[in-house]
């Protein structure tokens, strides 16, 4: 199996798990994407670890699995020990005298091995045939939709059977991993990811709107073109059902940040937004994650609000940490709990302006993880088309702050399930296991 293809197997692997997760376990034909599920939860799980090098706390690991939807029990029966067979020892397993895994240590530097992982898991996996179509599908949709014959055609060439093919799309379809437009005898066949030079989706979508809707409509996609991760609150007013539409369509892809202060604000964002029709769009949504939380901080924070974000990220790059800071203990729980920062209480040497030299300072310090994501978010910042200030000098991680969880675009656009209510003593508990801190 070619490195290109374990990229697309464990791309569309993860892609499928996260359209998944949304549907009851005991959903009618939700076994015919087996694999497929736990080939993503195992490339989500290791998108999640990667660059904490060890961990040997397990209550740590079950709390970043369960922030993937993988429990306990499928963490250590399956999930592990497929990470450690099919990953050419990027990933090992610690194990004590009888065999019980206590810990993980893992080499992964860049999310396209994480990609490359996933699609061996599910390569070594025997996946059926509706699965191997289903990649397919959703691979060639993505670059542009096709007519229902024209796809049927194109993957009978491939070698897959004409049956096999008309039952993949039939349970694609039940779970919204394709679409089916124009419901005629032959309708188009397109998949949430489509848009960018290939738009027949929109086009059908959008085609007999009227014209002026349609070019304020257009004023709003360069805002956000322009501004990846804009505030929708904050966006010129438009018509309410040409939003729905557009957000229904996937021309605008809103990210939700839920506060831990019981509010939630969209973020919105265009398709593609790092390499078009490559697989490294951020199917993990580290880098929009990222940007999202920025644009919380700056927009919505009761903490000094972020003026400068190429700055920010830029110290936070360069430093590797932040701090210390009172706030780091609490308020950054949705970075932590995806695994691009880490919170420490510690002693370190900075730099004092009081004292004209270097003083011991202890508390809680923000460390970065993922380097990579923090620089695809600083690249996208300092693209000549994102307009964002930069006058103002940074000078506290406080502005990130008070954002509990988040809802990613496919969540958003599937809506059949809903997170449950928001319980501080469980976020609490959850930000110790993965501190490494008593429980």
């Amino acid at each position: 199996m070619s490195d290109n293809y374990k990229l697309k197997a464990g791309y569309w692997a993860i892609a499928t798990q996260k359209h998944l997760q949304e549907f009851k376990t005991y959903s009618p034909n939700l076994n015919k994407f087996d694999t497929l599920n736990i080939a993503g939860k195992t490339g989500r799980l290791l998108g999640v670890i990667r660059g904490n090098g060890k961990i040997e706390n397990m209550l740590k690991l079950e709390a970043m699995a369960n922030t993937v939807g993988i429990s306990p029990s499928e963490l250590n029966l399956i999930v592990l020990p497929k990470l450690e067979k099919d990953s050419d020892k990027q990933v090992e397993l610690i194990r004590d005298s009888d065999g019980t895994i206590t810990g993980v240590s893992e080499y992964v530097f860049d999310n396209r091995s994480v990609l490359e992982i996933a699609g061996q898991v599910f390569e070594n996996s025997n996946p059926s045939e509706i699965q191997r179509i289903s990649i397919e599908t959703m691979d060639e949709t993505k670059k542009v939709p096709y007519l229902q014959n024209e796809l049927t055609e194109l993957l009978c060439e491939k070698g897959f059977n004409e049956k096999n093919i008309i039952s993949a799309l039939t349970f694609q379809e039940q779970f919204k991993l394709v679409q089916k437009l124009n419901k005629t005898k032959n309708p188009i066949i397109s998949n949430e990811y489509v848009w960018g030079p290939n738009n027949k989706k929109i086009a059908m979508a959008f085609g007999n709107i009227d014209f002026c809707k349609k070019q304020n409509l257009k004023n709003v996609i360069e805002i956000i073109r322009n501004n990846q991760g804009y505030p929708i609150d904050k966006l010129p007013n438009i018509d309410t059902d040409l939003m729905f539409l557009a957000k229904k369509t996937g021309m605008i892809n809103p990210i939700t940040i839920v506060s831990s202060r019981g509010f939630d604000k969209d973020f919105a964002f265009c398709p593609n937004m790092l390499e078009p029709l490559t697989y490294n769009d951020d199917i993990l949504d580290d880098v929009k994650l990222l940007l999202a939380s920025i644009r919380f901080g700056e927009n919505y924070t009761n903490y000094s609000k972020i003026n400068d974000s190429i700055k920010f990220l830029e110290s936070l790059i360069k430093y590797g940490d932040i701090g210390p800071h009172d706030a780091n203990s609490t308020d950054y729980t949705l970075l932590e709990k995806k695994g691009i920062v880490r919170v420490v209480n510690t002693t370190k040497s900075r730099w004092s302006i009081y004292s004209n030299g270097y003083v011991q300072k202890k508390g809680y310090y923000l460390q970065l993880i993922r380097k990579d994501v923090a620089k695809e978010a600083l690249k996208i910042l300092k693209s000549p088309e994102y307009n964002i200030k930069s006058d103002v000098e940074i000078c506290s991680y406080e502005s990130v702050v008070d954002t509990g969880t988040f809802i990613t675009a496919e969540e958003n656009r599937i809506h059949l399930a809903e997170s449950p209510e928001h319980v501080q003593e469980a976020e609490d508990y959850l930000c110790r296991a993965l501190r490494d801190e008593n429980i």
